[in-house]
């Protein structure tokens, strides 16, 4: 018998006018190119246990003898700035007042409870990162998860947000606990712009979308971690790089091809999705990557 589950959120939702579902080969012919995308990383500081970043039941794990613990991990904003279509983050980095109040943000009890959001240290918080930054365009969000969406307090309200198709119509047992927080942080904005997708024709990844329509910066529907996650590549003056999310959380994960613990939906979708992304980064081996947890 199938469990009862929750969507992610009930949050209105629509298909984003931005992006080009293309094939992998289009996007690989050009993203060893330098590029007019700029990116700059934003790093908060939280703590969770070992076992939900890494599956410490992986052979690999067992063999490095790997135990479950507290691990050091960060939370990240990527700064994105386009020439022509301005500033955009991937991902919201953390608001001091998600911090500080997250009752009055509208963060549910079990999640106070049980999501150590007391741990989360903002270095540069979100509103700092728009103030320096600018305005911002858009935000792209890997996923919907807490620890993705806990810079929006700070977000101005008309600012669309951008995720995978199906993202918020995620299906998990878990999200009756998260879904009145997620829909609480989103209320009073536009609804949420689906990127589409198509089936890769190059049978590399589960489909690709050229963000802007110019090459420079392309979303990767990468399911595991959640049903709609998204990974990205950017053409940066400096090379490529790759941002995973959290397909893969933590350096020893992306190193050893070993897939995240408990902190994912589909376990096998998850592990097919870390080794496409590994695939692409060793067809090209002077792009940068950022995992979605560490450095």
């Amino acid at each position: 018998m199938k469990p009862f589950t929750f969507k992610a959120t009930t949050h209105r939702v629509t298909r984003a006018g931005l992006g080009t579902p293309v094939g992998s080969a289009v996007m690989e012919d050009l993203i060893d190119q330098p590029g007019p995308v700029e990116i700059r990383t934003v790093a908060a500081d939280w703590e969770v246990p070992l076992s939900g970043v890494v599956n410490i039941k992986h052979p690999k794990a067992v063999q490095a003898g790997l135990k479950d613990g507290p691990e050091a991990i960060k939370i990240y904003a990527h700064v994105v700035r386009h020439p022509a279509h301005g500033v955009f983050l991937v991902d919201t980095g953390v608001s001091r007042k998600f911090v500080k109040d997250p009752a009055g943000e509208g963060v549910g009890w079990v999640l106070r409870k049980f999501q150590a959001i007391d741990k989360m240290k903002a270095q540069e918080s979100t509103a700092e990162i728009i103030q320096a930054e600018g305005a911002l365009a858009g935000v792209f969000m890997t996923h919907l998860h807490l620890d993705h969406v806990s810079g929006l307090p700070d977000i101005p309200k008309d600012v669309p947000i951008y995720t995978g198709a199906d993202e918020a119509e995620a299906q998990l047992f878990l999200n009756l606990f998260a879904q009145g927080t997620t829909n609480n942080l989103l209320e009073g904005r536009p609804p949420l712009q689906e990127l589409q997708f198509a089936k890769d024709p190059d049978g590399r990844f589960e489909g690709v979308n050229d963000v802007f329509g110019d090459g420079s910066f392309f979303a990767i529907l990468t399911p595991g971690h959640t049903t709609g996650h998204l990974s990205f590549v950017a053409r940066t003056p400096a090379g490529p790089e790759l941002l995973t999310g959290d397909v893969s959380h933590t350096r020893w994960g992306w190193e050893n091809d070993v897939e995240p613990g408990t902190f994912l939906a589909e376990r096998q979708p998850s592990i097919d999705s870390l080794l496409k992304l590994k695939a692409l980064s060793k067809r090209h081996p002077n792009m940068t990557v950022k995992l979605g947890h560490q450095p």
